[in-house]
């Protein structure tokens, strides 16, 4: 059996491009896991601002502000606190002007 065999300049360079390659592919699955955990972060706190504004407790509130971060991340959400009660009488006391 005749073997081929590559000469060693191939297989240096195949090594030195084997390795940037999986470089440039364990920064892309950093940077993934990077923008994976600020989004699910900020949504948490968004989640946790609308379930606050729409609290009985907090109807005497004018708004509601919550503030989180990470590592290489930060976010203060500011809402007003939802209290419809409040607009249906306006709007009811509108309509009797007219």
């Amino acid at each position: 059996m005749k073997r081929k065999a590559l000469k060693a300049g191939y297989t240096v360079e195949a090594a030195g491009v084997m390795a940037v390659v999986l470089l440039t592919i364990l920064i892309l699955v950093h940077q993934a896991f990077r923008i994976h955990v600020e989004t699910v972060g900020k949504f948490a706190l968004h989640q946790t601002v609308e379930q606050e504004r729409h609290r009985v407790e907090n109807s005497r509130e004018a708004e509601i502000v919550r503030e989180a971060g990470g590592r290489d991340w930060h976010i203060e959400i500011t809402a007003p606190v939802f209290r419809p009660e409040n607009w249906l009488r306006m709007w009811s006391l509108a309509e009797d002007v007219s």
